[in-house]
């Protein structure tokens, strides 16, 4: 039977980092369907057992380490036009020194909930369709050490959104 802990460790980590992708949705990016691209990297993932890991893939759960996911979101026209980059949908997180040069955003993150730890992410538009990032973070969950890495591609679908919010 694969751990809580285990599980609740891969959990946390994955929402700590995912908070860093919505940065994107700012002034540099049109409004409408966005696809993102994002492979997360945990080299110091707890160990499973190969039991453990056939018990996860079961319920549809992959490992986050080089697991690759791609999701749809949607820009408003109010997001895509917004100066300064969204803040955290995760309540234990907060942006600081979040700065723009050209079209970079970078900035940090600080989270102080079960997951305790910072981090720092940077993203690149090189038109308002496309746009590549990076972010890392550091930081302790349920008693061991995460040390997490993503990268990210983002890519404009269309201005109508259908369902997707």
């Amino acid at each position: 039977m694969v751990s809580k802990t285990i599980l609740k460790t891969i959990g946390i980590a994955v929402a700590a980092l995912a908070v860093l992708p919505a940065v994107a949705q700012t002034s540099h990016g049109k409004a409408g369907l966005w696809e993102v691209t994002s492979t997360m990297s945990m080299p110091n993932m707890p160990q499973m057992s190969p039991a453990q890991t056939a018990q996860m893939q079961a319920m549809g759960m992959h490992m986050p380490t080089g697991h690759t996911t791609t999701l749809q979101h949607c820009v408003t026209p109010e997001q895509a036009a917004s100066p300064i980059p969204l803040n955290s949908h995760n309540k234990d997180c907060a942006l600081s020194n979040v700065k723009m040069d050209g079209r970079t955003y970078s900035g940090d993150v600080t989270c102080s909930g079960e997951f305790q730890g910072q981090g720092h992410f940077s993203e690149t538009f090189d038109s308002d369709e496309h746009y590549t990032g990076t972010s890392t973070m550091t930081g302790t969950s349920n008693g061991h050490a995460m040390n997490m890495s993503n990268t990210m591609e983002g890519k404009w679908i269309s201005a109508d959104c259908g369902a997707t919010k």
